[in-house]
């Protein structure tokens, strides 16, 4: 359990991500994980995206599928604030702070109905992710190809595979989401995380993850 001078009204699991930054002077994995809200990594990441969103967006309008923006938007709003805040983000030191708005370097602003929980992911959780991820990503394809605006279609599909290549090089290289089945962070590091995390080393070690000596 974690000492009760670590534990805040702002921050009930005691995660250090959420404690003042003068933890971090000392910390020997400082820089090495993106384990602090900073606005330039949230503006990386919306760019990322955006590479993809926006062509896509144009692409179905030229196409006469503009009305079906709207299914896509509402699908994003869904996944974003309900289904992978319960798959994947519930399980981040991010969600871990007190309130209903998460603030974090991808989903900033959206809403957190689940309670924190920092077990890893389950094998149907990650399962999920990646068939919201599919249906997220792909959305646009078919509407694109139908309506015949191969331009669209193949600057959507480069904005695409930008993005997640975006992802995996810079973001899940040092994600503090270590469960997520497109987390790359060396296993050293995520043993002097959770070291540092009481309550979330605790809930590892209870599913069976071993930490190196």
């Amino acid at each position: 359990m974690n000492k009760p001078e670590e534990i805040t009204k702002d921050n009930p699991y005691g995660v250090c991500t959420w404690k003042d930054a003068s933890n971090c002077e000392k910390c020997k994995i400082e820089g090495k994980l993106k384990c602090r809200f900073k606005l330039k990594h949230l503006l990386f990441f919306i760019g990322a995206f955006l590479l993809m969103f926006i062509p896509g967006v144009i692409g179905m309008i030229l196409a006469g599928f503009g009305w079906f923006i709207l299914g896509w938007i509402g699908f994003a709003l869904f996944f974003f604030n309900i289904w992978e805040s319960k798959i994947l983000c519930s399980h981040c030191p991010f969600y871990a702070e007190r309130g209903n708005t998460l603030h974090c370097i991808a989903n900033y602003g959206s809403y957190k109905p689940w309670k924190y929980n920092p077990v890893p992911m389950s094998r149907s959780e990650k399962f999920q992710l990646i068939i919201g991820f599919i249906i997220l990503g792909c959305f646009p394809f078919p509407f694109l190809f139908f309506g015949q605006e191969f331009l669209f279609l193949f600057i959507t599909s480069i904005g695409l595979l930008s993005f997640f290549a975006y992802l995996k090089i810079k973001v899940c290289s040092k994600c503090v989401n270590f469960s997520c089945p497109f987390n790359s962070v060396k296993k050293e590091i995520v043993d002097d995380f959770l070291k540092k995390n009481r309550v979330m080393k605790k809930a590892w070690e209870e599913e069976g993850y071993i930490l190196d000596e």
